[in-house]
């Protein structure tokens, strides 16, 4: 286990030291301008700081936010499942010298899923599933969810706007040079994920969490009561 700041990074610090554990220099340079840029790191620091229960990040790509969670001084056991195996090698590789109790698992969601209890970040994934799967997956996910936890979810919502057309375009790019998966696209309602989550078991809230840029991203999030 590597000998970490005694006292929690700040977000430059995270950015850079988060960064630095990357040997290619391609994913040094993107992992660093992705923690910077995207308001979603800082955002799930703020509301996890005060829990102690588990997460599993499902989609979790080389680790940026679990990396990022423990500079911050996030704590418990961290579980990632990412369906790309070059990005779990990545991760893996990436995790050497880190912290142990995060856990790099090559993990299709389209299939049985193993159980857990916690936490749980779904981040910029569901538009990769079709309606029925982005349905199934939700529902597994929101029983995972322990009692005080929560389930944060950021995508996009299909809603015509030009927010979400420029979304759709930047995610093209990304299939187009190979970093993200090449499946068929299926943006979310905002009525679709909300339909899956009880009100009588669920808080729920949104908010805007594109970081001032032109895309369309929301984060939903849901504390079982």
């Amino acid at each position: 286990m590597e000998n970490r700041s005694p006292r929690p990074a700040s977000h430059e610090e995270a950015c850079a030291r988060v960064a630095a554990r990357f040997s290619e220099p391609w994913l040094r340079h993107y992992s660093g301008s992705k923690l910077r840029s995207d308001p979603v790191f800082r955002a799930t620091v703020e509301l996890l700081r005060e829990t102690e229960q588990p997460l599993l990040d499902v989609g979790g790509g080389v680790g940026l936010l679990p990396f990022y969670l423990r500079e911050r001084g996030f704590a418990a056991p961290i579980t990632v499942w990412e369906i790309d195996a070059r990005k779990v090698r990545r991760a893996r590789a990436a995790a050497k010298t880190g912290d142990g109790s995060i856990t790099f698992l090559e993990q299709d969601v389209r299939g049985e899923l193993p159980p857990f209890s916690g936490n749980v970040a779904l981040l910029d994934v569901l538009h990769y599933l079709d309606p029925p799967r982005q349905e199934a997956l939700l529902r597994t996910l929101a029983a995972f969810v322990a009692p005080g936890g929560m389930l944060l979810i950021r995508d996009c919502p299909r809603d015509g706007s030009p927010r979400f057309w420029m979304t759709y375009a930047g995610e093209i790019f990304a299939q187009a040079v190979a970093w993200n998966i090449g499946v068929p696209l299926h943006f979310p309602t905002r009525e679709s994920i909300n339909a899956v989550f009880d009100a009588r078991k669920f808080a729920a809230e949104e908010k805007p969490m594109s970081g001032g840029g032109p895309f369309n991203n929301r984060l939903f999030i849901y504390r079982r009561r």
